[in-house]
Order: structure tokens, then C-alpha cells, then sequence
């Protein structure tokens, strides 16, 4: 059973695919009535770009898409004539920005006039969400009325409106599932565990077996080896991981042991759209790759933060701000004559300071039953709820 649910906030609108009641897929856009403002190079939206330089070395051109990045063109007999400095052009995502490297493009023509920016169409946030990743599932479930006439008027036929009183991240356990795709260890159901380490060229995930020693049974061996096969394709698939994967599993030694091993990797491998070039190496390390569709969450929600004598990572404040608003408004979804209290550092302060459509939002939806409290010892990037 595939479910995708639509959670459509005053700040962000927010999907995820359920199979068989856990999160395999999540997806992250802004909310509905602010799709004309996002102009994040997603995979699949077109630009206008503008040429910047053209590396005869590389045969690539470097296009301004207008976000500040320079963008990645490789030339073709078929559209070098077009690219020369200072044209503009109208070009297709084929993989977003990442770290360092700037978006992946794909050429459709010539323009004649304008400036470097995301063209038209601009779709319903909740639209794009479905099509994106709800392509296959059974059943659409979403928290919105206009956004559910938009579902249907698109062809989704089984989209249905959910008027739970709790959110739906909430109540299908995806906002759970999100708090942890951020944490380096996760445990697995039949004992062991995956640390996952994503870098900058690869992914590494090594499984670490616990207390397993060469003595134990190979059965046991066996079954943590299936459950970390299983995890670890659900891991890369929610947090959207891409490029070079590699994976350590444990030393199965019979060789019956190992061939069922491999057919269930085959199985579970078939779940991540894209992925290919498969191979065990001769030190018994699994590597593939899978395409760069989306930013991983790492890369989306987080930047760098300095620290001695590793640099860590923090959550942007953006993030932080559209966080803090979701948790506030699931509170005054869920409990419909209480007043919320939000308190807030100063970082979040600032960026609802330049967002207030995102209150105002907030306000038409649940009336004026909240307040926003500034408290330096939050931080940039902390909040909390209290009840006033």
C-alpha cells in the first residue's frame, strides 16, 4: 500500500510517500500561493539563463540562472551556435545545486529578450508534490480544500481531503521520521545498527553489528545483514542521498547464506528509482549510485557551522522558522481554544520579520490565538511552545 500525504502549512507545503505505513520518500516546497517565489532550480523546471563563459577545455558553458551560482551547461554540436557569452537562453534542470557544484542543465532554445530568472508555469505547490513523488501511490491524503480541487482538476482521482484534527506529519509518524533522518546512527529492529556519513564524494554506510563476534551464528549474521539491507535503501530514499553510495555490510559465510542475501539486495535496490551500477568489490564493500533528483536533506535544511576542530552543521534559519511555524500551527490545529505562546531567538524573529505573509496566513487559518516572544537565550535558531 502506497499513501501519500499533503500537509499544505502557512510557510511550507510538506509531502511524504508511505509505503506500507513508513516513510520512503519526503518532499519540500513552498506553500500554496507562493509558488511564483520560488526559484530554486528544481530537476524539471526551466529558466532563462544567461551565458556567462564558455570553457572550450570543459565544452561547457557557465550560465547565470539569477540565484547568484553559476549553473553547469555541457555543449553539443546542437546548441554551441546559441551558446556564446552573453546569450540568453532557455534551459531545463536536469540535477539541482549541490555543495559546491552548481545546477546540471539541459538546453531547449534561444531567447530573444529578458533576464535570468525560473520561467512559467508555476504549478500548485500541492500539484508538484504529487506528481513528483505521488505518482504511484493508492491513495492521496491532504489537509486542504483548494488544494484538493487542484489534485482532482489534475488528474488525481485519488486524492481525498483529511480533516483530522492532528496534522498529518504528525499523525502518520512523518514528522518523527524527519527528526531522525538527521542523526548519523540508526538502529536497526533486529539488533546492530547503520552510521551513515554524507560527504561530499560519496556516502558511506557502514553496519555496524553490535555485539556480534566471528562465533556467532551465521543466521543471526544473516537476518541483521536483510534488516540493514532493507534500512539502508529506506535511508537513501528519504533523505534523498544521491551520487556514489557505498555500503558495509556484514560477512555472511555460507555460500547459500549469501546468494539469498543478494537476491533480497536485488529486491529491496528495485524500491530507489534510478539506481545502477551495482557491484560487491573484492573487499566485500557494496557500492552504487542514484541520481541527484533532489537536494538530500542534509544539503537542503542545513549549512555549515563552525566548530573546533570539526566543522558541524546547523539547521538554516529558514528552516528553523518554517519549523517553529509548523509546530505552532499543529498546536492550534489540534487544540482549537487555546492561546500558543511562541518563543523565539533572534534569528527566527528576523526571518518571520520578512515573511509576515506567513502570520498573516496563520491568522485567517486559526484566528489571532497566538503571540511571538522574542528570548535571547534561544539562539538563532531554537524556539518552544507554551500554552499563555
Amino acid at each position: 500500500m502506497k499513501r501519500l500525504i499533503i500537509e499544505c502549512g502557512v510557510a511550507e507545503t510538506r509531502a511524504a510517500l508511505l509505503v506500507d505505513d513508513q516513510v520512503w520518500k519526503f518532499w519540500f516546497g513552498p506553500a500554496r500561493g507562493d509558488e511564483t517565489s520560488d526559484s530554486f532550480p528544481r530537476a524539471g523546471r526551466r529558466f532563462a539563463g544567461r551565458v556567462k563563459a564558455v570553457d572550450k577545455g570543459l565544452n561547457a558553458a557557465f550560465v547565470d540562472l539569477g540565484d547568484g551560482r553559476d549553473a553547469f551547461l555541457a555543449l553539443k554540436k546542437s546548441n554551441e551556435d546559441h551558446c556564446v557569452d552573453g546569450a540568453l537562453i532557455e534551459v531545463e534542470i536536469k540535477a539541482p545545486p549541490r555543495q559546491s557544484k552548481g545546477a546540471a542543465l539541459k538546453f531547449i532554445g534561444a531567447l530573444k529578450e529578458g533576464e535570468p530568472g525560473r520561467l512559467p508555469q508555476f504549478q500548485d505547490a500541492a500539484v508538484e508534490a504529487a506528481e513528483t513523488i505521488g505518482g504511484e501511490a493508492d491513495e492521496i491524503l491532504i489537509d486542504n480544500g483548494g488544494a484538493l480541487r487542484a489534485l482532482h482538476a489534475a488528474g488525481f482521482d485519488n486524492a481525498r481531503h483529511e480533516t483530522h484534527p492532528v496534522a498529518l506529519f504528525q499523525k502518520h509518524g512523518a514528522d518523527q521520521e524527519f527528526d531522525a533522518a538527521f542523526d548519523r546512527i540508526v538502529p536497526l529492529p533486529r539488533g546492530g545498527r547503520l552510521i551513515i556519513d554524507e560527504a561530499h564524494a560519496l556516502t558511506a554506510i557502514d553496519v555496524d553489528t553490535g555485539g556480534l563476534t566471528a562465533s556467532s551464528p551465521a543466521r543471526l549474521r544473516e537476518k541483521i545483514a536483510f534488516a540493514a539491507a532493507e534500512e539502508a535503501m529506506r535511508q537513501v530514499s528519504l533523505r534523498n542521498i544521491g551520487g556514489h553510495i557505498v555500503i558495509d555490510f556484514p560477512d555472511i559465510p555460507s555460500d547459500a547464506g549469501r546468494k539469498r542475501f543478494q537476491a533480497h539486495l536485488k529486491k529491496v535496490m528495485s524500491k530507489l528509482d534510478g539506481a545502477g551500477a551495482a557491484s560487491f568489490s573484492r573487499s566485500n564493500l557494496y557500492s552504487f549510485t542514484a541520481p541527484h533528483h533532489a537536494l538530500s536533506l542534509l544539503d537542503r535544511f542545513t549549512e555549515k557551522a563552525h566548530a573546533v576542530p570539526i566543522a558541524g552543521r546547523r539547521f538554516t534559519q529558514e528552516a528553523a522558522a518554517k519549523m517553529a511555524l509548523a509546530a505552532l500551527e499543529g498546536r492550534l490545529r489540534s487544540e482549537p481554544s487555546v492561546r500558543v505562546a511562541l518563543t523565539v531567538g533572534a534569528g527566527i524573529k528576523a526571518c518571520l520579520a520578512e515573511n509576515e505573509k506567513w502570520l498573516h496566513r496563520l491568522t485567517d487559518r486559526h484566528g489571532p490565538r497566538f503571540e511571538i516572544v522574542t528570548d535571547g537565550k534561544y539562539g538563532d535558531r531554537n524556539f518552544d511552545l507554551a500554552e499563555q
